[in-house]
């Protein structure tokens, strides 16, 4: 099986991402806005790494999409408005980093296991209500009686939407049921 090379484009674009990363470092940039600028430079990074994980998959033939268009068009309109975070960032003054809560980044991966461990056994009802309840924990001021009537009415909307709008053969309710 033959590689494709990674596009010049790409190459270029991850050797300017490691020279920003080294002139900033240096001291040689000057890092007037921290936040917007170290985000934007791991939203790059993200960029470049989808760049380089679709290489192999074929893009567009015609007017038809490919099954690398997609992956690539996202990562381009990433690295595209992240670049524009970045140069925001050197050239504007902001906060610096702040402490990093784990709190939300806990919950909200706690939120995904949940819809993964729940949607088979106890159907989408349960699992998407779960799944919103356990989000909702992932914000220290969070106001139990909003999310759980905002739980409900995206629950009911889910439930409609999937299984009878787009077709989706979701089971609903819990097997056991």
């Amino acid at each position: 099986m033959l590689h494709s090379p990674v596009p010049l484009a790409v190459r270029a674009g991850i050797i300017v991402f490691i020279a920003v990363g080294i002139a900033i470092s240096a001291g040689l940039l000057k890092v007037q806005n921290p936040q917007d600028v170290y985000g934007g430079m791991a939203l790059v990074f993200l960029a470049l790494v989808a760049f380089v994980a679709s290489n192999e998959l074929p893009g567009m033939r015609g007017f038809a999409f490919g099954p690398g268009t997609a992956p690539r068009l996202f990562a381009f309109a990433l690295a595209l408005l992240s670049a524009f975070v970045v140069a925001g960032g050197l050239l504007t003054s902001g906060p610096d980093v702040s402490k990093y809560a784990f709190r939300g980044v806990i919950f909200i991966i706690g939120s995904i296991l949940t819809f993964a461990a729940t949607i088979r056994p106890l159907g989408l009802v349960v699992a998407s209500f779960a799944t919103m309840i356990v989000c909702a924990a992932a914000a220290e001021d969070v106001k139990w009686r909003e999310s759980i009537a905002v739980a409900v009415v995206v629950t009911a909307f889910c439930a409609v939407l999937f299984p009878y709008g787009l077709n989706l053969p979701f089971q609903l309710w819990p097997r056991f049921w």
